[in-house]
């Protein structure tokens, strides 16, 4: 049976099983609440063993398929890599070859927009549960420093998982009346998601509205500052687990997002500074123009970088290693560890993303993901990214196999695939090989699909700090640290000439393409998408099926990256206002 938001929202004095919290790294974080042996919540505030097995069940959780639970086969809902991949399908520069077993039809081509995102939907609220049950029973101000650190761990989790739904559930203008009439007519503007705590009771999640980004974004900021203050001095056993570096990067995440916001739209600031002067239900932001918020973007993305150091080319591109292990400029990731966290490949990411090994969806079943033709054209000879693609001018040739098998960067020879030459050459054009299958799983996925994905990288803090500088310290200034940045470490022979733009608009386009290059499949884009109302054009490029050819209207938010509340939730809630169904509201552009 289908179960709604409220079935999945723990109240704070449900039990947890002992036993389950001991296996929580292999185990969904729903199951700790099916218990034979249980520990009541006041046992667990005094075992920081149990706490512990509630943070693993976090981690564990992430991974996870079939957030829904119904038992049906779960192509569009495995876990937080589903969520990057759902992203990346959205915008421009992520074809598929044929769409026989691409799962992502409907969302792709926009004819139906309603019911994918209720996967999202699901997904996240579960998050949101398994850290309300940790952040349930620490209580700081007695808790011993160890569990005052997994506090702030849970605490930086639920504030991500916000953040993301905030981003992606608010509905913004599309430029496309009719849609638009319609979020007028629902009042849905300026809502984000309900707001689920650890300490609310069954009948308050049943009447919680979406919140109003004033009271979102204040709320995360207020997970965010407690995280910062709680896992100070937290040794992580691995990547998996955030550390005060993380937090860091969800507050430069946070104070862009708002950046952008009151740069556009002046009376949201206005509201937000009444939300302040008239609310102490969570921190205030403290902020009075949109320069103060790009100023604390840039102070915590430079915070969030000390440690790591970028990707090299011998990292990047490494056939065996590249984007399957964490690396120096990984600051938080997910990782499988063992088979019994995969299910099938139609449900991992690997699977779906990755063309090499026999079994992906690529060369198994054609459902090759590649990158636009249109950001390939704009990657150059230099730049040695463009050989985690297969280069149009050499595709299915013995002279590409041979570039492509031994290639020297940075004056180091490396090995660009494991393929056989027949296997190479079958791959088409532009395929990307950007997302390695785990060493030694070619023929097994079992092995293969054991692989890590960043959820962060200190390239994205470098990013942000570069377009903040653009508005704080004028247009010459961000423009050549975005030149330093690209020639240092993506060009082999420094030949990147970023233009002296004379606006922000031209500035964030090259700052764009470099970032839309940079981050390639990893689901960050998505969000710069929305935030800068950049419109979504696959008509300039030639390998996009004819029926994914859309187009959104310029300077406004594709409308199928405001994601839909299904009526189901509306239905149990009667105070949930959905957003306006975009389904077919933009149909493909024919050449």
């Amino acid at each position: 049976m289908r179960t709604n938001i409220f079935n999945m929202i723990s109240n704070k004095t449900k039990c947890v099983a002992l036993a389950m919290a001991a296996m929580m790294t292999t185990t969904s974080c729903i199951e700790t609440t099916l218990p034979t042996s249980v520990l009541t919540a006041d046992q667990i505030k005094e075992m920081a063993s149990s706490q512990e097995g509630l943070l693993n069940g976090i981690v564990s959780y992430m991974i996870t398929v079939d957030s829904w639970g119904d038992q049906t086969y779960p192509v569009n809902d495995w876990g937080y890599p589903c969520q990057m991949y759902f992203r990346e399908t959205q915008g421009q520069d992520f074809p598929v070859l044929t769409s026989g077993y691409n799962y992502w039809y409907s969302i792709e081509a926009g004819t139906e927009t309603r019911y994918t995102p209720y996967y999202t939907y699901r997904f996240y609220y579960n998050l949101v549960k398994c850290c309300n049950n940790l952040i349930g029973v620490v209580d700081p101000e007695t808790a011993p420093t160890l569990s005052r650190q997994y506090l702030g761990c849970a605490l930086a989790y639920r504030a991500m998982a916000y953040l993301d739904m905030a981003r992606m559930f608010e509905y913004k203008r599309t430029g496309v009346p009719s849609v638009d009439a319609k979020a007028d007519e629902l009042g849905c503007w300026g809502l984000t998601v309900p707001i689920v705590t650890e300490d609310q009771e069954l009948e308050q999640i049943k009447q919680n509205k979406r919140a109003h980004f004033t009271d979102m974004y204040r709320f995360i900021l207020t997970d965010l500052n407690r995280a910062q203050e709680y896992i100070d001095g937290f040794t992580r056993a691995s990547k998996t687990l955030p550390d005060k570096s993380v937090v860091y990067g969800l507050k430069a995440r946070l104070y862009l997002e708002l950046g952008s916001r009151f740069e556009n739209a002046p009376e949201d600031l206005q509201a937000m500074i009444e939300s302040d002067a008239s609310s102490d239900t969570y921190d205030k932001l403290n902020v009075q123009s949109a320069r103060e918020c790009y100023s604390l973007a840039r102070e915590y993305a430079r915070k969030a970088q000390i440690g790591y150091s970028p990707t090299t080319a011998e990292q990047w591109l490494n056939s065996e290693t590249g984007f399957n292990t964490a690396v120096s400029s990984w600051m938080w990731d997910v990782e499988y560890t063992t088979k019994e966290q995969l299910t099938d490949i139609f449900c991992s990411f690997t699977g779906t993303i990755n063309n090499e090994a026999d079994w992906s969806m690529g060369r198994g079943y054609s459902a090759v993901r590649m990158i636009g033709s249109a950001l390939y054209s704009m990657i150059e000879e230099g730049d040695w990214r463009r050989w985690s693609f297969i280069d149009p001018n050499y595709a299915t040739t013995d002279a590409g196999y041979d570039r492509f098998t031994l290639q020297e960067i940075n004056g180091t020879k490396i090995s660009l695939t494991t393929l056989t030459k027949s296997e190479w050459k079958a791959l088409p054009a532009y395929a990307s090989t950007k997302f390695r299958y785990a060493a030694g799983g070619k023929t097994d996925y079992e092995v293969g699909c054991l692989v890590d994905i960043p959820l962060m990288r200190m390239e994205e803090m470098k990013f942000i700090e570069i377009e903040t500088t653009a508005y704080l310290d004028g247009l010459a200034a961000g423009t050549n640290m975005l030149r330093d940045f690209i020639n240092t470490y993506r060009y082999t022979d420094g030949s990147y000439t970023a233009r002296n733009p004379v606006s922000i608009p031209l500035f964030l386009s090259q700052l764009m393409t470099q970032k839309r290059i940079e981050f390639w499949g990893e689901g960050i884009n998505y969000f710069d998408y929305k935030r800068l109302r950049m419109q979504v054009r696959r008509s300039d490029n030639t390998n996009y099926e004819s029926q994914f050819m859309l187009d959104s209207v310029e300077g406004y938010v594709a409308p199928w990256m405001n994601y839909y509340i299904l009526e189901f939730e509306a239905d149990m809630n009667p105070n949930i206002v959905p957003n306006p169904d975009t389904s077919g509201c933009i149909t493909a552009t024919v050449k």
